[in-house]
């Protein structure tokens, strides 16, 4: 029986997600695969884990800019190569433990520092450990990069292929497969809808309250077209509540839901999405074809990501929350740019990505040597 380590930074994000979409695809693949699907840090050292979390989101809240100045910087790389090299030794005991007991056949990371941990684990006790990384961003940072032993990399497209080449890995270790979405997220929807059945459109408020705002969907409802406004707010039960309260404020009709098991057909019947650009949320909505408007970008990754979305054409970026009912009124009436941009997206969209990186995995584990795509 073959085992699959897969390991990701930060329970319920965006690299968990992925994580476990590779996971449901290896399964899908070969029922008989034993997965584990690990927080890495958190399972090594709990009390770092809490720590690192805390201080990323009081930054990102109350300074970003700093993040925004800290983030991908060459100069960072090269000032915190010795303490990665201290935190990423890859000889903690429960780790040890763990691969110990466990003993993978190949490990997959969704995030980079787990990928820098268990590299540095190889290195000391199993050399020809396979090991993958897959981005979940369309701007992959240069924390990616893993000098020894060879990784493979699955990552969006070209040019975030093309990027990490930049930084130094070989074009043969680099796979343009897309950001792993789930595996059913296109074909299997619960529900029958359709685009026709009256406008919506879609807010996506970001589980941690870090994208679209109550504000947001205030000014949303200024907008003359007509429309029915479908919120999701998932863990955010704050914005859930407060806009119970007040939906008969709406001149729209508004749809609040908290967490949604069938986001898929939401997305499937929306003319427009307003999200912030996070890596999962923003490939789904390509696989799909759902033209997005981006608010609030989180600094560093997602500002990449919006620099992608909008220089693809299937994205606006909205630099104040103020503007989106002008813009958002401006695309329902203008029916050739929302078509433009539903291609556009179906362009940049990867619907399998999942299943194609699960096959070249397996393919890793039952090639001699580890040869993928060989």
């Amino acid at each position: 029986m073959s085992r699959v380590l897969i390991c990701y930074l930060v329970r319920n994000s965006g690299h968990h997600s992925a994580a476990r979409n590779v996971q449901a695809a290896l399964h899908k693949l070969d029922p008989s695969i034993e997965t584990m699907c690990v927080d890495l840090l958190e399972y090594t050292h709990p009390r770092w884990s809490a720590i690192v979390q805390k201080t990323y989101m009081v930054t990102i809240r109350r300074t970003p800019e700093v993040w925004e100045a800290l983030y991908d910087r060459l100069w960072l790389e090269y000032l915190t190569r010795r303490i990665r090299r201290l935190v990423q030794r890859g000889n903690s005991r429960p780790l040890r433990d763990l691969m110990d007991r466990f003993r993978p056949d190949v490990a997959v990371c969704t995030q980079a520092h787990p990928l820098g941990v268990l590299s540095a684990y190889a290195q000391r006790h199993r050399p020809d450990l396979p090991l993958w990384g897959i981005v979940t961003d369309y701007v992959p940072h240069r924390y990616w990069v893993v000098r020894w032993p060879p990784v493979r990399y699955v990552v969006p497209g070209e040019a975030a292929g093309g990027r990490l080449a930049l930084y130094g890995v070989h074009r043969p270790n680099l796979f343009p497969l897309g950001i792993p979405i789930h595996t059913g997220f296109v074909t299997e929807r619960k529900t029958r809808v359709s685009r026709e059945d009256g406008r919506r459109v879609l807010v996506m408020g970001g589980s941690r309250g870090l994208g679209a705002r109550y504000r947001t969907i205030r000014y949303l409802d200024r907008s003359t077209e007509d429309f029915t406004i479908d919120v999701v707010t998932g863990a955010n039960r704050r914005l859930r509540a407060k806009l119970i309260r007040n939906r008969d404020k709406f001149r729209h009709p508004i749809r609040i839901r908290g967490y949604v098991k069938d986001v898929v057909a939401l997305m499937h019947r929306a003319s427009l999405l307003i999200s912030k650009p996070g890596g999962l949320t923003s490939a789904e909505a390509m696989a799909v074809g759902l033209p997005m408007v981006l608010v609030r970008p989180l600094p560093g990754q997602e500002r990449g990501n919006t620099e992608v979305l909008v220089r693809h054409g299937a994205a606006v970026h909205l630099p104040e929350d103020r503007d989106v009912a002008s813009v958002v009124t401006s695309l329902l009436a203008n029916r050739e740019l929302l078509d433009m941009m539903r291609e556009r997206a179906l362009d940049l969209g990867r619907p399998h990505a999942a299943l194609d990186t699960a096959r070249l995995i397996l393919k890793d584990i039952a090639a001699p040597g580890g040869k993928a795509g060989a």
